[in-house]
């Protein structure tokens, strides 16, 4: 069966699974669990999104996120890319680390958030890596309970959930980890519907009635984005459009490919028809682009002010993503 594309909306709760390619690990060791949780501290700064569970386990991940005003996609990329190559640097090695398509169920936050709370953070005693929720050290759990100041756990909203007094709420909320131990596992809330949704009847419904399709901003002809990176780069339109591999003129065609590809909506295959090269051309223009935002603030702040007069210019609406991955 073919697999359907994602539904991406602000304000979308997501449990997300990430594992690695044939099973292999993702983390070897304590230091590529902490550099993992410390890429995910700085995306959440950056995406602006809610993370209320975590769990880092050999082979695979579990994340239970809260989207803002940026898509899942594009926050998964960025995370992904990023422990990818520090991953492969580090123990010499090349190609994907992640399955080419993690798993993010679209959940129903009234009926399911709390469980899939709980869910998560038990995942390691199931796979019996551990003998309490309190042992294992790479999820949310055992950072909030060994943590003095809530405010700088990366799971920070959890706790008002379960009192306004710390105290009390983290009592309540030990105390709420501690009862999944004799609940078992309840299928009830694992089962899918149509793929993609974790929730009531009447929730899955509703989503696949009204909101089928990804969010993004207004479709731009790729055109009109070579215009808008030229006068934020300062780089001659003609180099843009140039036949040539000339260096600025390379650049100024990979920026306009990310943008095409991460907010326009466009194909890596139809912005190398635009250009005249190939598919594969363009997507090492954009692998460039997006090591040189991790590399270089000026290059981060460059993409985030063409980002944002897209944003100012283009008005939100609801299009077809066709899911490249």
């Amino acid at each position: 069966m073919a697999r359907k594309p994602r539904i991406e909306f602000p304000g979308a709760l997501y449990h997300v699974i990430a594992r690695g390619n044939d099973r292999q690990k993702t983390f070897a060791c304590d230091r590529d669990y902490e550099h993992f949780l410390h890429l995910l501290r700085q995306a959440k700064e950056r995406f602006k999104f809610t993370l209320y569970a975590y769990t880092l386990m050999p082979n695979h991940l579990h994340l239970l996120v809260e989207t803002g005003e940026i898509p899942l996609s594009k926050i998964m990329q960025s995370l992904q890319l990023n422990y990818t190559q520090f991953f492969n640097r580090k123990y010499k090695r090349a190609g994907h680390l992640f399955q080419g398509r993690y798993k993010a169920m679209l959940c129903q936050k009234e009926s399911y958030l709390l469980e899939l709370i709980r869910y998560i953070i038990l995942n390691p005693l199931r796979a019996k890596l551990s003998r309490s929720p309190k042992e294992w050290r790479w999820n949310s759990y055992f950072e909030i309970i060994h943590q003095t100041n809530p405010k700088k756990t990366i799971t920070d909203d959890i706790l008002p959930m379960f009192g306004k007094n710390r105290g009390t709420a983290f009592s309540a909320f030990q105390k709420f980890i501690n009862g999944g131990l004799s609940s078992g596992y309840k299928k009830e809330y694992y089962e899918l519907k149509d793929q993609r949704i974790l929730g009531e009847k009447e929730f899955a419904e509703d989503i696949i009635k009204n909101i089928t399709n990804d969010f993004e901003y207004r479709k731009i002809t790729i055109a009109e984005v070579v215009d808008i990176v030229a006068r934020h780069s300062c780089i001659d339109k003609e180099k843009i459009l140039s036949a040539t591999s000339e260096r600025l003129g390379s650049k100024g065609r990979g920026l306009v490919a990310y943008i095409c590809k991460t907010i326009a909506g466009c194909r890596s295959k139809k912005t190398g028809k635009y250009f005249k090269r190939s598919e594969s051309m363009i997507s090492k223009l954009v692998k460039c682009v997006e090591l040189d935002m991790i590399n270089d603030e000026k290059q981060r702040q460059l993409v985030a002010d063409i980002e944002q007069e897209i944003k100012k210019n283009y008005d939100p609406c609801i299009v077809r993503q066709i899911d490249e991955r």
